[in-house]
């Protein structure tokens, strides 16, 4: 191997182009500032904490889930056991007051669910 094909040539043309990256090098540092490192520790550290959250709250949610599940069968079961009964007439008051306690009652479920799954600050 002879020492003209180990040493690099420097040519204009090379010239040319490291100067050409200097300069974009230059404008990307100026135009393009990296956020600070409290920034990132902060979004890191906040993203950590959502992600250990998430993770001790989903056996909370299999269990909702499961009781869901088991409030829907007992009830689909109840309602099959006592079918052959007549249920007594309801007036117009006790059913209002039925749907609305019904109401109430799915509306603070949802809202304990949605309020599990927000990730807190």
């Amino acid at each position: 191997m002879t020492s003209e094909n180990s040493t690099p040539h420097n040519t204009p043309q090379d010239d040319q182009l490291r100067q050409a990256f200097r300069t974009y090098a230059a404008t990307l540092s100026t135009d393009l500032t990296p956020p600070p490192a409290a920034a990132i520790l902060f979004r890191a550290e906040r993203r950590r904490r959502r992600l250990a959250i998430e993770r001790a709250e989903r056996p909370l949610l299999i269990m909702q889930s499961l009781g869901t599940l088991c409030a829907a069968g007992t009830l689909a079961w109840l309602a099959y056991r006592f079918a052959p009964h007549t249920l007594p007439a309801l007036n117009t008051t006790t059913l209002a007051l039925t749907i609305a306690c019904t109401t109430l009652i799915l509306a603070g479920c949802w809202a304990m669910l949605h309020a599990s799954r927000r990730t807190s600050a």
